[in-house]
């Protein structure tokens, strides 16, 4: 008998009885409530500092302390999640010492007098500490509780909830904050999304991990001295990384250029702005769904070699862009495309990372992507002054494609 749409979505997301279909559920229900904080924060941190008297400076230490914060720890941080014979004990604690610090940012006008920009910063830049090393910790859990002919489903359903929870929570709080004075506003919208991530953290205690299929006493111990042979020895995982380095470049060195493209080239008012920003997370929403199957049936190394030369044509489209409506479509088309690469480099992740110190490898590819997510913007605004947008645009797109052919030509993924 044929099912309805309804039918199939109710049985999409609905819990399995086994154990690992339990541990998929809490991990739906663990993202999606801490979509909220991160929707509210995304959208909201930067507007509190600047309405705390924050200046510009302020609000770029903001948006990149986190990422040269997580290039630094997430090394030192593996040998913690290596030690750790329970790995949802470390990702739990580690969360909750992030997400509180949601909660003291929230206070801060309710403890300090004077630079309370300052200290925000601070709290940013603490708290992104237990951040990276959960996210390494996180990775090793998820491998553990999801076999590999479900990862792509589950991070597709999860990416769908975070997508959701997060676009919501910024357009409620958008009409929440302008219902009560300053700073109580903001101080309510931070707390509430402390409280819905500690319903998440709860979800995480109550999966369950499988047995190791290598014990603790058979792991290899990686002295300090000799991690860096044993990850640069380890050929496919170099063969990943180092593309998808060169490729990350390519990825958040167009970030900012555009914004720069967008309102200065083609004088797009915040209207349009924001519209380009929905329609690239509304598509995403739908499109983790479409890339969660089609992974499924051609497996990573076709996707991200697809999404990755995909992704390249972004940057390009938008250089010849000469109207807004044109860059709608250009929004839309990488909304379509991100979701697949998202997917694969994750799944493509766990798959060259041996399970022996598997965390030493996921932290160093951490280290290697967030170099890139923290240099790269810093050096295209900076060559802004020296070089016209479309033209950096153009690079770019061809550090993208760059990435995607040494994918296809280096045989990043074996399949």
């Amino acid at each position: 008998m044929k099912l309805s749409a309804w039918e199939r979505a109710r049985q999409f997301f609905k819990p399995g009885e086994s154990v690992e279909e339990k541990n998929h559920w809490y991990l739906y229900s663990e993202i999606g409530w801490y979509g909220i904080l991160f929707g509210i924060a995304q959208a909201f941190l930067g507007v509190f500092v600047i309405r705390l008297g924050g200046s510009d400076a302020h609000v770029g230490l903001v948006t990149a302390l986190p990422a040269i914060i997580v290039a630094l720890v997430s090394l030192p941080g593996s040998r913690l999640v290596e030690r750790e014979t329970k790995p949802p004990r470390l990702v739990v604690r580690m969360v909750f010492l992030q997400r509180i610090g949601y909660l003291f940012i929230a206070l801060v006008p309710a403890l300090f007098v004077a630079h309370r920009a300052d200290v925000i910063v601070v709290l940013v830049g603490l708290l992104t500490v237990p951040l990276a090393v959960a996210a390494v910790s996180f990775t090793a859990l998820f491998a553990r509780t999801v076999s590999p002919p479900h990862r792509a489903r589950v991070i597709s359903i999860r990416n769908v909830w975070f997508g959701v929870a997060q676009t919501l929570a910024g357009l409620l709080g958008g009409r929440f904050l302008e219902l009560i004075i300053f700073p109580v506003n903001f101080q309510i919208l931070f707390a509430l999304g402390y409280l819905a991530s500690m319903v998440g953290m709860y979800e995480l205690t109550r999966i369950r991990v499988p047995p190791a299929t290598v014990a603790p006493s058979q792991r290899v111990k990686i002295a300090w001295r000799e991690m860096y042979r044993v990850v640069a020895t380890n050929r496919a995982f170099m063969r990943f990384a180092v593309t998808l380095f060169l490729f990350h470049w390519g990825l958040y060195f167009a970030a900012p250029l555009f914004t720069i493209y967008w309102v200065r080239n083609l004088g797009a008012s915040d209207g349009w702005v924001g519209l380009f920003s929905t329609m690239t997370n509304a598509t995403t929403i739908v499109f983790f769904f479409v890339w969660g199957a089609l992974v499924t049936r051609w497996g990573n190394r076709r996707v991200l070699i697809l999404t990755t030369c995909g992704l390249a044509v972004i940057p390009a489209l938008t250089a010849f862009a000469a109207t807004n409506e044109f860059v709608l479509l250009v929004a839309f088309l990488g909304g379509a495309i991100s979701p697949g690469f998202s997917i694969v480099m994750f799944n493509g992740l766990l798959q060259v990372c041996p399970e022996e110190n598997r965390a030493t490898f996921v932290a160093t590819f951490h280290m290697l992507v967030n170099i890139a997510v923290f240099a790269a913007p810093i050096i295209a605004t900076l060559l802004t002054a020296m070089s016209s947008v479309p033209m950096l645009l153009l690079v770019a797109a061809a550090l993208r494609l760059i990435g995607g052919v040494l994918i296809w030509r280096g045989r990043a993924l074996a399949a």
